[in-house]
C-alpha cells in the first residue's frame, strides 16, 4: 500500500490498482501501458478528492481515499455538525462533478491545441479524459452502491423515513440496473460490461438505511463489524465494487 497526505486528508493506493492497467493492453504497450495506469489513476483520484473535499466542508471527520481495484473509495463520518441527506447527495454527486469538469476541460484544451503533446503524455491526457468522463457519468446512474444510487438515496429520505427512502432506492436501482444491463448487452454488446452492472447491482441490496444523527458527535466506540451505511462510511472492509 503506497500511502501520502492530500491537502491533510489520508490517501492510500492498494496494489491491487494496478489491475487497471488490464484495461489498457491490446491498446497500449510499453510506456504507453504505464502512462494509460497513470492517467485512470490519477482520474480516480481526483473523483474521490471531490467526494473528500465536499465531506469536509460539511464537517465530517475521518476521511480518508483508497484507489482499490478497479476505481476508488471515500470513506468518512458525521463529525460536530448534523450531515443531512441534502449534505449526503453533493458529497455523493461531488465525486463525478469534479471528474466530468476537469474531464471535459482537458478535452477542450486538447481540441483547442493548447496542450499539444505526444507520447506519454499524450496517452496519459487521453486516459484521464476518458476515465473522468465516462467513469463521472457512470457513477451517477441510479444504481446502488453506485454514487447516483446514493444521490437518489438521499433524496428520497428527504421526503420519507430512511427504511421507506432506501427500498424506494433499491428498486430504483433495479430498475435502473436492468436497463443498464440490456444496454450494454445489446446496444454495445459488452458482455463483461452487462456481468459488472449486475454484480454491482447485487451488491448494492446489501445498503443499509442511514443511522439517524445525535446533535452532539458519539463519544462510544464504533462496532468493528462491517456495515454499508452511507451516513457512517469506514475504511474497513473496502467495498465489493469502489466507486
Amino acid at each position: 500500500m503506497i500511502r501520502f497526505s492530500l491537502f491533510g486528508i489520508p490517501v492510500g493506493i492498494h496494489l491491487s490498482f494496478l489491475l487497471i492497467a488490464l484495461f489498457g493492453i491490446g491498446v497500449y504497450r510499453g510506456i504507453e501501458l504505464a502512462a494509460w495506469t497513470l492517467g485512470v489513476g490519477v482520474a480516480v483520484l481526483f473523483h474521490e478528492a471531490g467526494h473528500a473535499f465536499t465531506a469536509r466542508s460539511f464537517g465530517a471527520g475521518s476521511i480518508s481515499i483508497t484507489l482499490f481495484a478497479f476505481g476508488g473509495y471515500t470513506t468518512w463520518a458525521p463529525g460536530s455538525r448534523p450531515i443531512g441527506p441534502g449534505k449526503r447527495f453533493l458529497i455523493a454527486a461531488a465525486g463525478s462533478a469534479v471528474g466530468i469538469t476537469l474531464g471535459a476541460g482537458v478535452l477542450f484544451a486538447q481540441r483547442s491545441g493548447v496542450t499539444d503533446v505526444h507520447g506519454f503524455l499524450f496517452v496519459l491526457l487521453q486516459s484521464f479524459v476518458f476515465a473522468a468522463l465516462v467513469w463521472g457519468v457512470l457513477n451517477w446512474i441510479p444504481i446502488l452502491p453506485l454514487d447516483g444510487g446514493h444521490m437518489t438515496q438521499s433524496i428520497l429520505e428527504i421526503f420519507l423515513p430512511g427504511a421507506t427512502a432506501l427500498t424506494v432506492a433499491k428498486a430504483i436501482s433495479i430498475v435502473a440496473a436492468v436497463g443498464a444491463g440490456l444496454a450494454s448487452w445489446f446496444v454495445l454488446e459488452s458482455p463483461f460490461l452487462t456481468m459488472f452492472i449486475a454484480i454491482i447491482a447485487f451488491s448494492g441490496l446489501r445498503t443499509g438505511p442511514a443511522e439517524p444523527q445525535p446533535a452532539t458527535p458519539k463519544t462510544e466506540e464504533i462496532a468493528p463489524e462491517p456495515v454499508d451505511d452511507p451516513e457512517v462510511r469506514r475504511a474497513e472492509p473496502p467495498p465489493d465494487f469502489p466507486i
